[in-house]
């Protein structure tokens, strides 16, 4: 029996075999220097953040089945959230979960993407049966779990929850050192109820997003996002093995270690040589193809130089053709963050003018840039999220 599968049960002995009375002991934001905050459990405080966080780290949206996140439970296409774009649910597999939980459901990313320093877990759940969950994930880096019993959840309607994993959680171990930033996770599975405790549950989860809440970096003025329908950061699975699987496309991944720029996050993308245009691109395959939604930005990281301008694009399945947006005066030499409008302000490669309307499915991102004259041009690019930011441009 693994070390993980052994942790994981003793946990689950303990937090099953709570009293309902015991289970609702929480501080909930009533924690002040005086009486410090319990670990493991906590009440629902916020549905839903206010602004993009610095960098999300994990995020699945179950539109797709993608090589890099494997599910705990079948696609729901009736009971979801009803908004522009959205399709899929992730339901539950089989219940009860063994002797432990009457049901569980959850994610496995895979191969295990880098937590940041203020752990953060965003994401639209569907629960009947009680107000109480379980949401717990794995360190590889510490080959532990680490827990919240969530009380004051909505039932019989989708809803939405953030969870505080840095301030909140316990570890499954007894350790009292939270995960930190650096650390790999592994699977997210959220538990509810006792198995044959007479009780009617559904289980249900939409739009899981890992973010870190890091308050030492500038506060985006961007709203969060409504659903995460890609992302890329080329932290992990980027040897030569597992590259062509977890990140296709045409570019080279480094670290600061094997040449990429001072202050970059783990693994950056480098572009390469573009025949065709005598300059250097980078493209990030889509696979499969992922629907869009009502308005569709796409935010990065970048580091430039020998080039003051870049051409970013979108490749729209639905119209068969690119929307592209022309980007100018690009300080040199320095990482920057950029978030473009693809849904407002995309020009079609074709010339013609259609919406780029919630439900358009795409499958390529391309980033290009040709050397100023006499100059050598280098572009590195990170945290790729293109993203939903919810009600349609205007």
């Amino acid at each position: 029996m693994t070390r993980r599968l052994i942790l994981c049960i003793a946990f689950l002995c303990g937090v099953f075999c709570f009293s309902s009375a015991q289970s609702g002991r929480v501080d909930g934001g009533a924690a002040t220097q005086d009486k410090p905050r319990k670990k493991g459990v906590a009440k629902v405080e916020q549905t839903r953040p206010d602004y993009f966080p610095h960098r999300i780290w994990a995020a699945c949206d179950f539109e797709a089945r993608t090589p890099d996140y494997a599910w705990f439970g079948p696609a729901e296409r009736t009971n979801i959230p009803k908004y522009p774009g959205n399709a899929t649910t992730l339901g539950v597999k089989e219940e009860p979960y063994g002797k432990f939980a009457a049901q569980m459901t959850g994610i496995n990313p895979v191969p295990g993407p880098m937590m940041g320093k203020v752990n953060k877990m965003y994401c639209r759940y569907f629960l009947k049966g009680g107000s109480e969950a379980t949401f717990q994930y794995f360190s590889l880096t510490r080959n532990d779990n680490n827990h919240i019993r969530v009380s004051g959840l909505t039932e019989g309607k989708w809803a939405e929850v953030t969870l505080k994993f840095t301030r909140d959680a316990a570890r499954n171990d007894g350790g009292k050192e939270a995960f930190v930033k650096g650390e790999r996770m592994d699977d997210l599975k959220v538990f509810i109820g006792k198995p044959k405790d007479g009780k009617d549950y559904e289980l249900y989860l939409d739009d899981i997003v890992f973010f870190d809440d890091d308050p030492d970096e500038p506060r985006a003025q961007e709203p969060f996002p409504n659903r995460v329908i890609f992302l890329a950061a080329f932290d992990t699975g980027i040897d030569a093995k597992s590259k062509p699987k977890y990140w296709p496309g045409a570019f080279e991944v480094l670290t600061e270690k094997k040449g990429a720029p001072m202050d970059s996050y783990w693994g950056v993308a480098k572009a390469v040589p573009h025949e065709e245009t005598k300059g250097k691109w980078i493209r990030l395959e889509i696979r499969p193809p992922r629907p869009v939604g009502a308005h569709t930005k796409l935010r990065f990281r970048y580091h430039v130089s020998g080039a003051s301008a870049m051409t970013v694009q979108v490749f729209d399945l639905t119209d068969k053709d690119n929307r592209h947006i022309k980007m100018k005066d690009l300080k040199q030499d320095a990482w920057q963050w950029a978030i473009l409008d693809v849904t407002k302000d995309a020009k079609r490669n074709g010339g013609t003018d259609t919406p780029f309307t919630a439900g358009h499915r795409v499958d390529d991102i391309f980033f290009f840039m040709r050397p100023e004259k006499g100059k050598e041009a280098n572009l590195y690019i990170d945290e790729v999220t293109l993203y939903d930011a919810g009600r349609a441009a205007k």
